[in-house]
């Protein structure tokens, strides 16, 4: 019953449930895609499903799937990014992982161990680790959980057999946020800028998202008419927490995407923020789309740098400079 629970990822979950039926599980997994795509769920079945007391696949109601599906299953150990840490350190794999790995199942005949952020893992922890995958004890599985296989160390990732979740399909996001209670106008919203994480989603729709990236963006169609003064003010409010300055530059690509569509003739259906249509035109036909091209490939540009850890304000304030540029620029005809 826990694969049940996990949509949009037929492929994988089949792979998975015939691997279990025929008792050909590896020791160590690695699972790729984006966060909110099933990737954790599908770890926790699998690790059910090797201490089922029903069958081969977890049935979700024997004592043991119960537990696994609560989380509280004593032979699930679950390893992820601390609060307030940037890294998983070799203390922690130690602690988590290495110190429990050949003990004895507390209760079943299996122990799993989900590393959830598996990327995040330093150097040291990382060649921790792989000890105990190139020497595995027979009764631990390991699941570990990460964007791709490049971000994983090379040593680790060939040991472990890849599995990869695909992003949710827009429509699939917009369906489940439905059936959620979401106002179908904000489903549309957030199935665009979660990028196939229904996780991101609800992320975006507890936090406000529709409402606040509006606020912050519907006066960008006039950006030109901004002085140097309100530039500086914005990038420095803008860049104040490395992941919130990401996730702006994801709306703001958004919004200028919007702009584009209409500028080249697409039709509105593709246009996330519907409620916003009479601005984005009016935009649309000042900027035009010449410049519009140049706009989003700077914030592309600006996201890039960021993740790569530059200096956040500084990559706003020539980002935000490039893009009054831009709408200062004559559109052509």
């Amino acid at each position: 019953m826990l694969f049940e629970s996990i949509i949009g990822q037929n492929g994988p979950v089949s792979i998975l449930k015939k691997a279990l039926q025929y008792d050909r599980i590896p020791t160590a997994y690695l699972f790729t895609g984006p966060p909110g795509c099933g990737r954790t769920m599908a770890a926790r079945a699998v690790a059910a499903s090797l201490n089922c007391r029903e069958g081969n696949t977890a049935c979700g109601k024997c004592p043991s799937c119960r537990l696994y599906a609560a989380g509280n299953h004593p032979d699930l150990h679950l390893v992820g990014l601390r609060e307030g840490k940037r890294q998983i350190v070799i203390e922690q794999v130690k602690e988590a992982i290495l110190e429990r790995a050949y003990l004895k199942p507390a209760m079943g005949e299996t122990s799993t161990f989900i590393i959830t952020d598996a990327h995040l893992l330093n150097m040291s922890a990382s060649n921790a680790f792989l000890k105990t995958l190139e020497e595995p004890p027979e009764t631990s599985h390991f699941i570990l959980i990460a964007p791709d296989r490049d971000s994983v160390l090379p040593t680790i990732a060939s040991r472990c057999q890849t599995l990869t979740f695909s992003p949710l399909p827009k429509q699939t996001v917009k369906e489940i946020l439905l059936r959620e209670g979401i106002q179908e106008e904000e489903t549309a919203f957030l199935a665009a800028v979660a990028k196939g994480s229904i996780k991101r989603a609800r992320s975006y729709h507890s936090d406000g998202a529709m409402r606040s990236s509006t606020e912050e963006f519907d006066h960008l169609c006039s950006f030109g008419s901004y002085g140097i003064g309100q530039l500086l003010d914005l990038s420095q409010r803008w860049s104040r927490n490395r992941q919130e300055t990401l996730e702006i530059l994801e709306f703001l690509a958004q919004w200028y995407r919007d702009m584009m569509i209409l500028a080249e003739g697409v039709p509105e259906a593709q246009v996330v923020h519907l409620p916003y249509l009479k601005e984005l035109r009016e935009g649309a036909s000042k900027v035009g789309g010449r410049n519009l091209t140049v706009i989003l490939e700077s914030v592309e540009n600006a996201r890039e740098d960021i993740e790569a850890n530059t200096n956040i304000q500084l990559t706003l304030d020539t980002l935000l400079f490039k893009i009054r540029s831009q709408m200062l620029e004559e559109s052509p005809m």
